[in-house]
């Protein structure tokens, strides 16, 4: 690579603020082309702004965007753009008009961006009619802007290192080394009479095969076929092929060694900017099939998980916010590390979705930086927190929910109490029988007391009966009302939890006169309806 590009590349953070001026310039200059006529005074001037800040942007090397339904990322860096309502706008554009990858090279003219501008001012449907932008610079002989190309930067960095790249006649792409297939049969013994097969042909051949090897003969003839439509940017097809190969990834009936096979395929053809295209559909609220999407980005793993993230962060749609997270829990832990990080940010929304995905993966490795924000400053991340780490359980996260029952506010505490029963925490049982069990002469531990003994209900343990059966029992001189308000959800407790010995206690208060009699023929009722329900 060049020295100049090389130093544009590494000076990230000048790259994405030149990104940002130049798409925000453009799309300037884009609205000037639709509104204002050949000859406007303005036009020339709002044209002349965008060219010198594209022409500032490409001055050590080329640079290619990749298109977002919501903004733009930077081919082959991690650095987001930070994006405003003119580059959304740009994006919501170039997106209609099916351009999912842009190349600015440094000898951009005038002229050439004045033929781009001109050709995305046409409506989608015309720009169709007329094979595509890219068709349409084509005949005009623009070749410093390339669209759904392979980034050329990407190709002159492969080949100063050496990488070494299939004959034209092969499409021009190389197999990725990573876990690489078996090398093919000759050719005519695979598809007969010496004809290469299509892909659509290598597909029905999958289907249909059965033997190990010959699969995986055939996966790397796909693959040899399908990574062209990849480097020319032919996502749609491309995603045909994925979707294919997907079912038969997945086939319980096939082979371990067919399915291995297909996800490395699948893997390779999917990592890169395939990825972005399989986000921009997740996040298309009218895309139909989200769930294969997910299944994709899953065999993709820890690879993807950049760009989910960064797309997650950065969306304001909540549509999107939930399918970007459903693919990160399908992903799973090799999206950790990334949520984990996103939990020390200084937007509460953000930490807020990263703690639900990691409640959702489930992993207890996660405990150490749940417990972090666990004591968030916001509320709601508290109580999110709370929500996690009694889904994950274990001793680490028990401990953490205990110590907010101890320490922290009341509405704290009781959400602690809650969850640790909506989980069914054994480990909490004797914590919160403890808890019951508290002398409380001014009633300040009464709301806490009384979700204990809801919790208790809940993990469904029956060597709490005894206490609870102490519980009802108790008598007192002072605080009646408090001590009635406990006796009534022990009861329920009770009834709860099951079984003979509660029956027989439940039946003693039943059939006596006592203020409890009501409540406890009532529990005996809830009891029976529960148990019936079981039958």
């Amino acid at each position: 690579m060049p020295e100049d590009q090389r130093n544009l590349l590494e000076d990230s953070e000048d790259l994405g603020a030149a990104c940002q001026k130049a798409l925000a310039e453009t799309s300037k200059a884009l609205k000037a082309f639709s509104f204002y006529p050949d000859n406007h005074p303005l036009r020339s001037q709002i044209l002349t702004s965008a060219y010198e800040a594209l022409a500032n942007l490409v001055r050590r090397g080329p640079v290619t965007l990749i298109v977002q339904r919501g903004g733009f990322a930077i081919a082959g860096r991690k650095d987001a753009i930070e994006n405003n309502p003119m580059t959304k706008a740009l994006a919501q554009e170039l997106f209609a008009r099916e351009l999912q990858r842009l190349t600015f090279l440094p000898e951009l003219s005038p002229a050439d961006l004045s033929a781009l501008l001109s050709a995305l001012a046409v409506s989608p449907q015309k720009i169709a009619e007329d094979g595509g932008v890219a068709g349409m610079l084509s005949r005009n002989g623009i070749s410093a802007v390339i669209v759904n190309q392979i980034d050329v930067s990407a190709v002159y960095t492969k080949k100063s290192a050496g990488q070494a790249e299939e004959e034209e006649g092969d499409g021009g792409a190389e197999v990725p080394e990573e876990r690489p297939l078996e090398p093919s049969p000759a050719q005519g013994s695979v598809a007969g009479e010496g004809a290469e097969p299509g892909v659509d042909e290598l597909l029905a051949a999958l289907a249909a095969e059965t033997d190990d090897e010959r699969y995986r003969q055939l996966a790397r003839l796909l693959l040899k076929k399908a990574l062209p439509l990849k480097l020319e940017g032919n996502f749609d097809r491309l995603y045909v092929v994925l979707a294919r190969l997907l079912e038969q990834q997945a086939d319980p009936a096939r082979s371990t060694v067919c399915r291995d096979v297909a996800h490395t395929v699948l893997q390779q053809l999917i990592l890169g900017e395939m990825a972005e295209h399989l986000l921009n559909h997740l996040e298309d609220v009218d895309f139909p099939d989200k769930e294969a999407i997910c299944r994709m980005l899953r065999l993709g793993g820890a690879e993807v998980v950049d760009a989910v993230v960064r797309r997650l962060t950065a969306t304001g749609s909540r549509g999107a916010r939930k399918a970007l997270g459903t693919a990160l829990v399908r992903i799973g832990v090799q999206a950790q590390p990334q949520l984990l990080t996103l939990l020390k940010d200084g937007r509460v929304q953000v930490v807020q979705m990263a703690v639900a995905i990691l409640a959702e993966i489930g992993n207890r490795d996660a405990v150490k930086g749940l417990v972090l924000t666990a004591y968030h400053p916001e509320g709601r991340v508290r109580m999110e927190s709370i929500r996690a780490l009694a889904r994950i359980g274990g001793m680490e996260a028990t401990g953490v929910l205990l110590s907010l029952v101890q320490e922290g506010d009341e509405p704290t505490a009781l959400h602690a109490i809650s969850w640790l029963g909506t989980c069914r925490n054994q480990a909490a049982l004797e914590p919160l029988l403890r808890l019951v069990a508290r002398r409380d002469l001014r009633g300040k531990l009464q709301a806490l007391q009384l979700e204990a003994l809801r919790a208790v209900g809940h993990i469904g343990d029956r060597r709490a009966l005894a206490a609870l059966f102490k519980v009802v029992r108790r008598r007192c001189l002072l605080g009646t009302t408090r001590r009635r308000e406990q006796k009534l959800v022990a009861l329920e407790a009770i009834a709860a939890l099951g079984g003979e010995q509660a029956r027989a206690f439940l039946q003693g208060y039943a059939s006596g006169n006592g203020e409890l009699a009501g409540p406890a023929a009532a529990a005996l009722q809830t009891m029976a309806q529960k148990e019936t329900g079981h039958e």
